[in-house]
């Protein structure tokens, strides 16, 4: 008896990698497609936070010298330089957003890897959760 309960767990657990691989394959696929320039050789794995003008202490202008604007498609970044389009992706649902560095942030002792605006942030969660784990991808300069 106890036998056959272990093989069906490992059946279950064979059965859900299956599909968390091939699903990984279906979303990198899609990507390539969209976004022949990839470059994977970047990416980075994370957290990622977002912030809005009604936030405290945040300047009318970006570390870029842009106005801030919450409902663009922009993020801050320590990583990437100004201008380069990002593709960030929710682990968990796996929606993604592009967006395009304008800013530098998150603060470091965070330990985030990017903060998005809230317009971006909304396209792949709920505002309400403040905190993702994403994978980040230089999409193309």
């Amino acid at each position: 008896m106890a036998t056959l309960k272990k093989k069906i767990i490992w059946f279950i657990v064979l059965v859900l990698l299956t599909d968390v691989v091939i699903a990984a394959w279906v979303l990198v696929y899609d990507l390539k497609t969209r976004f022949p320039h990839l470059d994977l050789s970047r990416a980075r794995f994370g957290v990622a936070s977002w912030y809005s003008r009604k936030d405290k202490n945040i300047k009318p202008e970006t570390a870029s010298g842009e106005k801030f604007n919450d409902r663009k498609m922009t993020c801050a970044s320590w990583d990437y330089p100004f201008g380069e389009k990002l593709i960030v992706i929710n682990i968990l649902t796996r929606k993604w957003v592009v967006c395009r560095v304008n800013d530098r942030g998150p603060n470091k002792r965070l330990d985030r890897t990017v903060d998005l605006t809230y317009a971006a942030f909304k396209k792949i969660s709920n505002p309400k959760r403040g905190l993702i784990y994403v994978t980040v991808i230089p999409a193309e300069k």
